[in-house]
């Protein structure tokens, strides 16, 4: 099932941010989406971030800043599509610049991400399938 997201098309990434241990992708149309599971943000070329490497020092000189790398390569670019894939709803957003941020469902039971835009609200629950309010 394809959740009811098509506001994220054509809309832009505003900002990336983590506080806590939930990460916040907002949109310039108002909507978000919180994330509290993995996460990953590749071009055609590479991997770019994903949540796991936020913080992360790999012998570099400082650690890497997650929010960082993802506002430099989505900020204000706009989203080309969505789908959600497989009965897991693991959600991929495609940019304009072919970078794709994708949530993934990592738990039989926990809520792995959430999308509000508005009076609506999407939730991927555990073990997959989405709920809608």
């Amino acid at each position: 099932m394809k959740p009811p997201l098509e506001w994220l098309v054509g809309t832009r990434l505003v900002e990336a941010e983590k506080k806590d241990s939930t990460w916040f992708f907002r949109f310039d149309c108002g909507g978000t989406i919180y994330a509290e599971s993995v996460w990953r943000l590749v071009t055609p070329e590479t991997v770019v971030v994903t949540s796991a490497d936020h913080g992360q020092l790999f012998g570099l000189p400082e650690p890497v800043d997650a929010e960082k790398l993802i506002n430099s390569t989505l900020r204000e670019i706009g989203v080309a599509s969505y789908s959600c894939v497989g009965p897991h709803c693991d959600l991929i957003i495609l940019f304009e610049n072919q970078a794709r941020l994708q949530f993934f469902n990592m738990s039989c039971g926990y809520e792995s991400w959430r999308a509000q835009h508005k009076e609506s609200e999407v939730i991927c629950m555990g073990g997959g399938g989405v709920t809608i309010f």
